[in-house]
């Protein structure tokens, strides 16, 4: 390798390190960091200084509860199952809950169809919320708009009448308080956020405290909040199962709850993981990105102030063995046998049109031969 590659070479893993060190890694502060936002944005001001005191705490309890159903959903050895990465437990999850359930057994027949149910279908997140107590159910439901607001609300003449999703039912006093250029006619069905988009188009400024603003705020921080309890849900699953069972469990809920798929790939990169290679597949089968760069050794440090090396996911598929024995997967081996196949007959299809080009070409020169000997 010549200097100026060694010089690249170091340039790119240092940029790669500032990245990494100007973010927070630790999933531990990133749900420290979830709290600290919504105390300041959902509890300072709403509550008494009781409900101040105990609604990030109450919170909290929320997202590891959340966590702890995840893995009753998914214990280790049913993640392992999905996607192999140490010794498989000879249990089986729906054994355990319905087969050889003997509250089950008592009260069914043993060729009840009961017993052919699926767990983890079972106790899906829809179920699991509608278990919630409505102190903690109500995160998870849409934004409700207020039911009427005030386009100046130190006048209170121009006003709009919301559903509970944010359309305008009504419209009075907008035609007088725009003179005319919107008329209240023109608004009634529009969501507040395109009411708004109107009021810009036509240059028609608002007010500093208008609440159609106000009220997408609003909303915005309730989708913000109920996106950050996910997210935060997802960091404790990792956490929580560490390096090998943590990423594959979170990779599941991201796929369900819409979350980032990259953040779980991120913390699994445990060289001695024999299922390591098999994950990676399925990430990007996912549509993850062969560019990430993950973290080597989080689940060995020796403390969270102790810098890591992060490494891509593409120099992980350079280097990462399958297991002992081979290099590549059994799928990976299928996909390169089908290349060579597709390359083969690529290969014979283009022998055989030579041929037949020769050929032609041979019956022409035959057939102009005796033309002239004609």
């Amino acid at each position: 390798m010549s200097i100026k590659d060694e010089l690249l070479k170091f340039r790119t893993k240092l940029t790669a390190t500032t990245e990494v060190e100007g973010t927070l890694i630790d999933l531990d502060d990133k749900v420290d960091a979830f709290i600290d936002w919504y105390f300041k944005n959902m509890v300072k001001g709403y509550y008494t200084d009781i409900g101040e005191y105990h609604k990030p705490r109450n919170m909290r309890n929320l997202i590891e509860k959340m966590a702890v159903w995840y893995e009753l959903r998914y214990p280790d050895y049913e993640i392992n199952r999905l996607m192999h990465c140490c010794e498989q437990e000879q249990i089986n999850i729906n054994d355990v809950m319905f087969r050889n359930n003997p509250y089950v057994n008592e009260l069914l027949d043993e060729n009840s169809d009961a017993k052919e149910l699926d767990w983890n279908d079972f106790y899906n997140a829809n179920v699991f919320i509608k278990s919630l107590p409505w102190d903690e159910r109500c995160y998870f439901t849409k934004p409700k708009y207020r039911d009427i607001v005030y386009l100046n609300p130190n006048s209170r003449v121009a006003h709009l009448y919301l559903t509970k999703n944010g359309f305008v039912e009504t419209a009075e006093d907008v035609t007088g308080y725009t003179k005319s250029i919107i008329k209240d006619e023109e608004l009634t069905g529009l969501n507040v956020r395109d009411v708004v988009k109107l009021f810009q188009e036509k240059g028609i400024e608002l007010p500093e405290n208008n609440e159609l603003e106000i009220v997408i705020k609003e909303a915005d921080k309730w989708i913000q909040q109920k996106e950050g309890i996910l997210d935060c849900v997802m960091y404790r699953i990792i956490e929580r199962g560490e390096n090998r069972i943590g990423p594959r469990r979170a990779f599941l809920f991201a796929k369900e709850f819409g979350r980032n798929i990259d953040i779980p790939m991120m913390y699994a990169v445990d060289r001695s993981d024999p299922g390591l290679r098999l994950f990676m597949n399925e990430y990007i089968k996912s549509g993850g990105s062969k560019d990430l760069e993950c973290y080597v050794g989080y689940f060995s440090r020796a403390s969270k102030k102790e810098k890591l090396d992060t490494i891509s996911v593409q120099d992980l598929i350079l280097t990462q063995n399958n297991n002992a024995a081979t290099f590549y997967t059994p799928e990976e081996d299928e996909l390169h046998q089908r290349l060579v196949n597709a390359i083969a007959s690529q290969v014979d299809n283009e022998l055989v049109k030579q041929e037949e080009v020769k050929r032609l070409r041979l019956e022409r020169k035959l057939e102009k031969s005796r033309i002239n000997k004609g």
